[in-house]
């Protein structure tokens, strides 16, 4: 680093000890960094793709013309609404500490759990759709393998490789995180190209007249991928909830705040960037795709075989769709390992704050990652994948977990008496953000819960019912929660002086 960077570092310490805290972990990210593993961890490119039939399958081209551009506008409001919040209180702690100080200690853990199970989830269910990705594209189409055959067993194994693989890309420093981050982006930026590019060399005019046109594709007429309705704000919103699955987990952005370089402008601006970015180009891939459909209805019947049926369908040299294949599988694998990143460095600041075991809050000498948090991740998320008929349930309901933490986040600081602001604000603007983040929420969690993932209203009751027990049982006489008065401050920074919270590598 520069002297001009010097500076900035030391200035990024100073905040952080305003809140408690001490420089525990390297802070090496740079802006583009943080922008890199924000975009990746979103995954527009490889998701888009594989989950193009949740909205041809339920509106028709509407449904990923219209639906996408009012599922991102909720997105990228909720993500202005966060990164005001994330440059006012650039810490690790995220979602979890901006809820505390806004909203008091027990608001903020019971987020904190939350962002946890959306982040235990989302790295388990990511881990399982780079198997299945590198099974059917790479062994599959490029390499000819027939998997078959394969079964449960070598799902796990591959689970366990893949995981293994990230925890140790988080381990190993942020600098090698960063640059892993920016690789997949400048991947990713030459695989959509190389992907728009031979859409529209198979472009039918035709389609274009079909772009906005709504179809009620829900039940047979759409793969079967959500039941039949004629409720048009359910099919709507069936639709919408394909940006909102994809546009999510930029909170990871804030959990890297520590290792971010002038992170109360750098991490807003990632989040915000990349969240947008991803909105865009989203659009972009899907008019491309509809125009390349020789017959959309058919492809709408094809349900979660949409993608693999029409890229199958195109003209274009064997080179270059293999090309496609392999980076649509590594921004997958980026996406993973940025993901795991934000959950262990989630681990890391709740643990900091003894909402979890304390030995979760260690951190490697070596590397100066929280290198217990990491592998405490990739066991729970590896685990999470075990038991398949759970696992697929509350899979789906990954970005509805986000939705909530986003939302409790956001809600606290909308109706906090008090205010804290960073370099980064929106002005006017921040009350009309935070309520279209959370109105927007509220109507993509209640989509969440109607069939075929009913069930989940199951798993939400008892989450909640299991959370208001800890805390009230427990947790509200034990749990400090972060310093947040000028007395606990001063004890923490005593603490903090005279623990040793480093560990060295075997």
């Amino acid at each position: 680093m520069d002297k001009f960077d010097d500076q900035v570092v030391d200035n990024d310490t100073e905040i952080l000890q305003k809140f408690g805290y001490t420089q525990e972990l390297r802070r090496l990210m740079s802006s583009f960094g943080n922008f890199a593993m924000s975009f990746m961890v979103i995954g527009v490119f490889w998701c888009a793709c594989i989950n193009m039939q949740q909205g041809i399958g339920s509106a028709g081209m509407f449904g990923v013309s219209v639906g996408w551009l009012i599922g991102s506008a909720i997105a990228v409001s909720t993500a202005l609404s966060l990164a005001e919040i994330a440059s006012a209180i650039p810490t690790a702690g995220g979602l979890y500490h901006w809820s505390s100080v806004f909203g008091g200690r027990g608001w903020g853990w019971a987020t904190a759990w939350l962002n946890l199970l959306a982040y235990t989830f989302s790295v388990a269910g990511t881990a399982v759709a780079i198997y299945l990705l590198f099974t059917q594209m790479i062994l599959g189409w490029v390499l000819h393998i027939d998997t078959s055959s394969w079964g449960y067993w070598h799902q796990v194994v591959g689970v366990v490789v893949i995981v293994t693989s990230q925890a140790i890309l988080n381990h190993v420093g942020v600098r090698t995180l960063a640059r892993f981050g920016e690789f997949g982006a400048y991947m990713t930026f030459i695989g959509a190209v190389a992907l728009l590019s031979i859409l529209l060399y198979n472009i039918h005019p035709q389609n274009l007249e079909h772009i906005f046109t709504f179809t009620n594709n829900t039940g047979t007429l759409g793969g079967d991928v959500v039941p039949h309705t004629g409720n048009i704000a359910l099919v709507l919103g069936y639709a919408i909830l394909l940006p909102m699955w994809i546009i999510t987990s930029y909170d990871a952005s804030a959990h890297t705040s520590e290792e971010t370089i002038d992170a109360a402008r750098a991490v807003p601006r990632a989040m915000v960037q990349s969240a947008s970015f991803s909105a865009l180009l989203g659009i972009v891939i899907f008019t491309a795709l509809g125009l390349a459909m020789a017959d959309q209805d058919q492809i709408a019947k094809q349900g979660a075989n949409a993608f693999s049926v029409m890229f199958g369908q195109t003209q274009a040299p064997t080179i270059v769709k293999d090309f496609i294949a392999v980076a649509l599988v590594v921004a997958s694998y980026v996406c993973g390992t940025c993901c795991l990143t934000g959950f262990s460095r989630a681990i890391f600041a709740f643990a900091r704050d003894r909402g979890l075991p304390s030995a979760l809050r260690l951190v490697s000498h070596k590397y100066r990652t929280p290198a217990v948090a990491i592998w405490c991740g990739a066991i729970l998320a590896v685990c999470t994948t075990l038991y398949s008929s759970a696992f697929s349930a509350l899979i789906a309901g990954t970005a509805l977990f986000y939705q909530l933490s986003y939302g409790m986040a956001i809600c606290a600081a909308l109706f906090s008496k008090h205010h804290i602001y960073g370099p980064f604000r929106l002005g006017g603007w921040s009350k009309l953000f935070r309520i279209i983040g959370i109105v927007g929420g509220v109507y993509v969690i209640w989509v969440g819960l109607q069939p075929p993932t009913q069930v989940l209203l199951n798993y939400f009751i008892g989450i909640l019912l299991l959370l208001a027990i800890g805390w009230f049982a427990i947790e509200r006489r034990r749990f400090p929660g972060p310093p947040l008065t000028p007395q606990l401050l001063a004890v923490r920074r005593h603490d903090l002086s005279i623990e040793n919270t480093v560990i060295g590598d075997s």
